[in-house]
């Protein structure tokens, strides 16, 4: 072989290898494209993922682990918000507006590795919530509820179904939803803002071909949910919920459970607490990982209509007046796996930190110490 050929094949060689690298490195951009080579991920038990925002009220991810350090996993001028864990506990999703300004789907470990854009094309992806066997994430797709697989292959529109959508814009003109969780494959709630305030509507994907309309569990001036930790048990929190009675509509606050039966559309009722006179409130609530209680932020309203929050409390999940565990402006409670201990927020907005406290009220720890905090959840992982 002379000198010309062994140059010919080198050069040949070289290309071949330039050209794979520039596939792999392509395949690697596309959210399809990820492959996990760590052999071993970080081990979270007791870690609390949260957003700190900065001056321009834009966030970012931030861990607390239980030795004290505080890890930031995103540190930029981008908007990092609503965070959720996935259920083993080694992958973080998350809503960032850092390609091109708009919003997508982003997953990270929760050391800070891996970050990888989740979810492509135009319009916003916001409030993403992993289903509980981690196969796919629930968001906000453009107001529309959205589920996509992990790998960000498969995307498919929920709420409102395909045989909805005409209806459905028909009835509210622009739709918007907040967030959705759902307890299985089948069954979703979700939040949807309307011209009177929120309501939460269900949607039972093995139905929507039948149905043309949205199932309203509930309204309200503001409404939460939560589902049990076990089975088809719905809990509904929030200002002005609409409850009717044998003399019309009542407007109270308070929690009411929906306990569904194997068809969905057997819904049975439960008050838990009710503020009568709706000058409480029960918001962002959150069912213990046991099923025995519900952690919520009470409210107390204004003069002006406004809602005041004044605590972080609890109600049994069989029903009872409220536990008032922590007073003070408290946000965004969440359980601790073991559900004995729950992580929050609370201060004034710019001035809001992280804290920690037993079921009890004792043992109350702040855990940040400067600058402005939402969101924490604890990671599930023991």
């Amino acid at each position: 072989m002379n000198r010309i050929q062994r140059r010919e094949r080198l050069l040949i060689g070289i290309l071949v290898v330039l050209i794979m690298i520039g596939a792999l490195a392509l395949i690697r951009s596309q959210p399809w494209g990820r492959v996990d080579l760590r052999p071993l991920k970080p081990n979270t038990p007791n870690w609390i993922v949260c957003v700190r925002l900065n001056d321009d009220a834009h966030g970012d991810i931030v861990m607390l682990l239980p030795d004290g350090q505080t890890l930031m996993l995103t540190e930029d001028n981008f908007d990092d918000r609503s965070p959720d864990w996935a259920p083993d506990g080694k992958k973080l999703v998350f809503s960032s507006n850092r390609r091109d300004y708009v919003y997508q789907l982003w997953t990270i470990d929760p050391d800070g590795r891996g970050l990888s854009q989740l979810t492509l094309g135009g319009g916003a992806k916001l409030a993403p919530y992993y289903d509980r066997d981690g196969r796919y994430i629930l968001h906000i797709a453009q107001g529309l509820v959205t589920e996509v697989d992990v790998k960000g292959v498969h995307s498919l529109q929920l709420i409102p179904s395909a045989s909805q959508m005409v209806q459905v814009r028909e009835q509210y003109g622009q739709i918007a939803f907040r967030y959705a969780k759902r307890p299985n494959p089948d069954l979703i709630a979700a939040v949807q803002r309307i011209d009177e305030g929120e309501q939460v509507v269900l949607q039972d994907l093995r139905r929507t071909s039948q149905q043309f309309t949205l199932p309203v569990v509930i309204a309200g001036e503001q409404v939460d949910l939560d589902w049990a930790p076990k089975g088809q048990s719905l809990v509904v929190g929030g200002a002005g919920l609409v409850v009717p009675t044998a003399e019309g509509e009542l407007r109270v606050g308070g929690i009411i459970r929906f306990d569904f039966g194997e068809n969905s559309g057997e819904i049975k009722p439960l008050p838990l607490w009710l503020s009568r006179d709706n000058s409480q409130a029960a918001i962002e609530l959150v069912w213990s990982p046991d099923g025995s209680r519900v952690a919520f932020v009470l409210c107390e309203r204004r003069r002006d209509g406004a809602l005041q929050r004044v605590g972080l409390a609890t109600v049994p999940e069989t029903g009872g007046a409220p536990t008032v565990i922590v007073e003070g402006e408290v946000y965004h409670p969440h359980w601790s796996p073991d559900g004995q201990q729950l992580v929050f927020a609370m201060g004034k907005p710019g001035n809001r930190q992280i804290y920690t406290v037993r079921i009890d009220g004792t043992e109350l720890t702040q855990r940040t110490q400067s600058g402005d905090y939402l969101t924490p959840k604890w990671s599930p992982a023991r």
